[in-house]
């Protein structure tokens, strides 16, 4: 009896040091040669890589995209980040049925957004905005998220931070008409 209670007593031990709490895989930035951009477009907003492979004009990015406009200092940002990382894994991210597109902006270096991207966990392209240019499109604060269809039509915005991963989710679905 006294070996069963020991044998007990260090597996409820050795269980309770794990934390339940799973920690998201290392991130890492793509080039920009992944992003699917229409031929031409009627305006030109050049926007450089984070990955610093060149630059990207804004408004030929093609849809389905979702685009991100995110800093690292922004609280907001860091509290939604997890749902991204997890949207980007469903299949229709996975499979390049849809796309996702972060704009880093107002960062204090190159080098303190890509820290932050591989801390956490985020693996998709990213431009970076190092002129506030970003602003004349999107807006003033951050985050922000647009929904761009395969013309490279806004048809949906969020302005703010998601609550849940729930809220995003269904926000996608309705702009591209999924089931995620």
């Amino acid at each position: 009896m006294k070996k069963i209670s020991i044998l007990v007593i260090t597996t409820l031990l050795i269980s309770s040091c794990s934390s339940g709490k799973q920690e998201s895989s290392p991130g890492f930035v793509p080039g920009c040669d992944q992003i699917k951009l229409l031929a031409t477009a009627d305006k030109s907003t050049p926007m450089p890589c984070l990955d610093g492979s060149g630059s990207v004009n804004f408004h030929q990015v093609k849809g389905p995209m979702v685009i991100n406009v995110w800093g690292s200092w922004c609280e907001g940002c860091k509290e939604e980040m997890p749902y991204f990382v997890d949207l980007y894994e469903t299949q229709a991210f996975k499979s390049g049925q849809i796309q996702l597109l972060g704009i880093n902006v107002e960062e204090s270096s190159k080098e303190d957004a890509i820290e932050y991207i591989k801390k956490s966990g985020m693996s998709w392209p990213h431009l970076e905005d190092l002129d506030g240019i970003s602003k004349s499109i999107f807006g003033p604060g951050v985050p922000v998220t647009w929904f761009v269809n395969e013309e490279g039509e806004n048809v949906g915005i969020k302005i703010g931070a998601y609550k849940n991963k729930d809220q995003l989710f269904e926000q996608v679905e309705k702009a591209f008409a999924i089931k995620l």
